[in-house]
């Protein structure tokens, strides 16, 4: 039953930070094209 909730919670780990990291690569290729017009 532990093993399972542990299992869970890795799975919960892994596909909250694939999501963060694709909300913070979004970010830099929008933000970046931005920061340079402004310069």
């Amino acid at each position: 039953n532990s093993l399972q909730g542990k299992v869970f919670l890795l799975l919960g780990l892994i596909d909250a930070s694939f999501i963060i990291g694709l909300g913070i690569a979004m970010f830099f290729a929008f933000a970046n094209p931005l920061a340079t017009a402004f310069r």
